[in-house]
């Protein structure tokens, strides 16, 4: 399964980013491979609708949920909508965040 995390950088010693819609990254964990990949969020600059444009960025690019600090209602909807698991994160190192999400610590939103 491939999980998005929001992050301030394109590497794997990065934290959690605090904004969703306007990260400048995304940090694509997949379970399968237990490896990361970064991709670049092309809504970090949009004017408007930044969350929703995430949010069909990261689905566009295979993600099945999402660990995150806090959500617009927007975004929050839109992920609802789109069967998007969403699983409340701080912000901490990615690799962290993933030991956690596997031990079943994380709580979904």
């Amino acid at each position: 399964m491939k999980i998005a995390i929001p992050v301030e950088n394109n590497d794997e010693n990065t934290s959690m980013d605090n904004r969703f819609g306007r990260s400048l990254y995304y940090a694509i964990y997949d379970s399968d491979k237990d490896s990361f990949e970064f991709l670049q969020n092309p809504a970090s600059q949009a004017r408007g609708g930044a969350g929703v444009q995430a949010v069909e960025f990261i689905i566009n690019n295979g993600a099945k949920a999402v660990i995150v600090p806090q959500l617009g209602p927007n975004a929050d909807r839109a992920l609802k909508a789109s069967g998007i698991t969403i699983f409340q994160g701080t912000k901490e190192p990615i690799k962290k965040l993933v030991e956690m999400w596997k031990s079943g610590s994380l709580n979904e939103l």
